[in-house]
């Protein structure tokens, strides 16, 4: 059935066009009771074996939604209905971006693959804490929250940027992710050197500890696919010290 839709519909539009089509016939639904209703009997079913426990949190199951689909919290609901047990929102900076210059998004058909140059096109971390702060949840379900570096703020700046998000958004997440991995914004991924990620991640722990009381918010880290091992294993041991 997907594949006969995408080819009828999705394959006709441009790829970010698709994207935001199909999104917003998903908060459509989600804020339908009836729809909202069939599709999460259809495609989120709860079974007791899947029950997951993961950072001291309890999810339905282990299937869980990457940051970059809703990137600013404008769809939690909805992609709990369709069966995600836990949703990651963002990549959130410290000030609303509108990322690369369009066109940024490009099929791989044969590969069944998106090329994605987006470039952490957000509302920012003070629209995306409101939003967070009133939602009103449909669903039970684990939101993380992902936080990446404004694009416009120089790299030896870069801790008081994600310390800005942290301060706004941690409060709102069952966890926090940092990102220090994406190619498409320039500089960030010399952070993942454990000389320049330390002293980031600690800023960060601190700002998520004064900004929450009663609960520790897990912190993880989003690295590049192609570290070598030792540095994989070096950015590991300080997550783990800090996280």
């Amino acid at each position: 059935m997907y594949k006969l839709f995408f080819n009828l519909v999705f394959k006709r539009m441009d790829p970010e066009k698709a994207h935001y089509t199909a999104f917003r016939w998903i908060r459509l639904a989600a804020r339908t009771p009836v729809l909202r209703t069939f599709v999460a009997a259809a495609l989120a079913p709860r079974y007791e074996g899947l029950r997951t426990e993961a950072l001291g949190l309890r999810m339905h199951g282990p299937f869980g939604l990457a940051a970059g689909f809703d990137k600013n919290a404008v769809a939690i609901d909805g992609m709990a209905m369709l069966g995600f047990d836990h949703v990651e929102i963002g990549t959130v900076t410290g000030q609303a971006q509108p990322g690369n210059p369009k066109k940024r998004l490009f099929r791989l058909v044969p590969d069944r693959a998106l090329i994605n140059r987006m470039g952490f096109n957000n509302e920012g971390s003070e629209a995306v804490a409101a939003r967070l702060a009133a939602r009103k949840p449909v669903f039970r379900t684990v939101v993380g929250v992902n936080i990446g570096k404004t694009k416009v703020v120089p790299e030896a700046e870069a801790a008081a940027d994600y310390v800005i998000s942290t301060e706004r958004l941690a409060r709102h997440a069952d966890y926090l992710v940092v990102n220090v991995s994406s190619p498409n914004t320039p500089g960030l991924r010399n952070l993942q050197a454990t000389e320049s990620l330390r002293p980031l991640l600690t800023a960060v722990r601190e700002a998520a500890d004064r900004s929450v009381t009663g609960r520790r918010v897990p912190l993880l880290v989003k690295i590049a696919p192609d570290l070598a091992d030792e540095d994989v294993d070096a950015v590991a041991d300080l997550a783990l010290e800090l996280g």
